[in-house]
């Protein structure tokens, strides 16, 4: 039987934080993109359509994406605890579970985008008060272990919001399925 490698938390880059910043903003800003161009289209019937009870909806994980980024932001960059206001408005759509019914919101998707972008721009304007020993020092983390470093927690961010549209896809394959959900606007 093969042995499995290990998996390593860390991106090694060379000393040049530009570069790393660079690549870093370039994969985010395609990766919001194309969940963008995935879910622009949508109606709010389709944003809460739920396949079944307790299944998330396109709405939710549009949630859940933004709040994921509020919180890398704070934790990751800015380094610091969530403030109370900032923990109550996040932890749903963060936890989601026994928070899903209040998730099924009613927003049409130009507030959904507006909350992905508003997220993800402060979240690249927050890069720029990186230096490279930021993004490159290994963090003790309880929950990707005591070697990882900002630039993986970055890509785990990114990794995320890819897995999270790949639940939207699914969902919106079948949703198509389902002719009275699409044909009603």
């Amino acid at each position: 039987m093969e042995e499995f490698k290990k998996r390593v938390f860390s991106v090694d880059f060379p000393d040049d934080l530009n570069h790393a910043i660079a690549f870093f903003r370039g994969i985010l800003s395609d990766t919001r993109l194309t969940t963008i161009l995935t879910v622009q289209k949508l109606t709010t019937k389709q944003l809460d359509w739920q396949y079944k009870e307790g299944w998330n909806t396109i709405g939710a994980l549009l949630s859940h994406i933004s709040a994921l980024q509020h919180y890398f932001r704070i934790i990751y960059i800015e380094k610091r605890t969530m403030t109370q206001e900032e923990s109550d408005g996040l932890i749903p759509a963060l936890d989601m579970g026994i928070y899903l019914p209040s998730l099924i919101s009613g927003k049409s998707i130009s507030n959904y985008l507006n909350e992905l972008n508003q997220a993800q721009d402060k979240f690249l304007q927050s890069l720029l008060t990186l230096t490279f020993e930021d993004f490159s020092k290994v963090l003790q983390n309880n929950d990707y272990g005591e070697n990882c470093n900002l630039a993986w927690v970055l890509f785990h961010m990114v990794e995320d919001e890819i897995y999270h549209r790949g639940q939207i896809s699914i969902l919106l394959k079948i949703m198509r399925g389902s002719e009275n959900v699409l044909s009603q606007k």
